[in-house]
């Protein structure tokens, strides 16, 4: 058996994932990046190391099966220097310009002016911190109610969805509405849930990172995979992701365009994995049924 033999699909995308990133880091980054991609080479060799640990049950289950998702925060905290090494551009006014293209205006300004409501505001900042529960309740309960199988495929969509949206922001940066625009004032900023979010933001955010909204691709992402091992999972949480998605804008956290990319990111990626789940079953029970026709009494290997 080789070394890499008993690596998880997650596995492989999150080396597909570090690779790519380590090596955009040595080729723009000079020394900086130099020391990023000889980190991200490290992590690389510790997941070939993982061919032959597999629980499947407890803490030691949930981490081998979902660790991607629990990286993500320190990998999103080193994309502000990642996309600094491929261009000094942020892309703000390309980002825009597509919103004034497709909805005639900036909904991120003009959806809080029109709405300068206190309670709706609280609902949907609310809903927006909310993003940090969604994630872990999606794949915990489904690993509770489904099991291992189930919380390693939803773990897989999750992870597809940071992964494409932090190499997004690796080669198009763009800051988004909170950056570029005025805060929102009156009434609405003296909300107790719309202080609690931007200070949040204003210690743990990394610029660059708007387009698309990896707040909405992951947790979307969850909830939809989630909902196809079980659907109480879904019809539970998808109420507070449209409230988490409207808040991104309303909060001028994001732009329309950065939501809209996130709701794509996430169906994608869900639809992906869920092709390429099909196609291993396919694969797995064509070997099965290979091993139990191979010892059959018209096989000419029996004499």
């Amino acid at each position: 058996m080789t070394a890499t033999r008993g690596l998880l699909a997650l596995d492989r995308l999150s080396i597909v994932y570090f690779g790519a990133s380590g090596l955009v880091a040595a080729a723009f980054g000079g020394l900086a990046g130099a020391g990023i991609a000889g980190a991200h080479a490290l992590i690389v060799f510790g997941i070939t190391r993982l061919a032959s640990w597999h629980p499947r049950s407890g803490l030691g289950g949930v981490a081998r099966a979902a660790y991607p998702v629990l990286l993500t925060p320190l990998l999103y905290a080193e994309l502000a220097v990642l996309n600094r090494f491929f261009t000094e551009r942020y892309f703000d006014a390309t980002v825009q310009r597509w919103d004034a293209a497709i909805f005639g205006a900036q909904p991120s300004i003009e959806l809080s002016t029109l709405l300068p409501w206190l309670p709706f505001s609280e609902v949907l900042h609310l809903g927006y911190f909310f993003y940090y529960a969604v994630v872990p309740i999606a794949l915990l309960g489904v690993y509770r109610t489904r099991g291992f199988d189930a919380l390693q495929r939803a773990a897989f969509a999750v992870s597809a969805a940071f992964f494409v949206s932090y190499l997004i922001f690796i080669f198009f940066p763009v800051t988004g509405p909170r950056y570029e625009f005025a805060r929102i004032g009156g009434e609405i900023g003296d909300g107790t849930l719309y202080r609690l979010v931007h200070g949040i933001l204003e210690t743990g955010s990394s610029k660059g990172t708007a387009f698309p909204s990896s707040h909405i691709a992951a947790s979307l992402a969850a909830v939809v995979a989630a909902g196809r091992e079980d659907a109480r999972w879904f019809w539970l949480l998808i109420v507070p992701e449209i409230a988490l998605t409207l808040g991104t804008v309303y909060g001028r956290f994001h732009y329309a365009t950065d939501a809209l990319g996130g709701i794509i990111v996430a169906l994608a990626v869900c639809a992906a994995a869920r092709r390429l789940g099909a196609t291993a079953a396919r694969a797995t029970r064509g070997r099965v049924q290979g091993i139990n026709t191979g010892g059959s009494e018209n096989d000419p290997r029996e004499g």
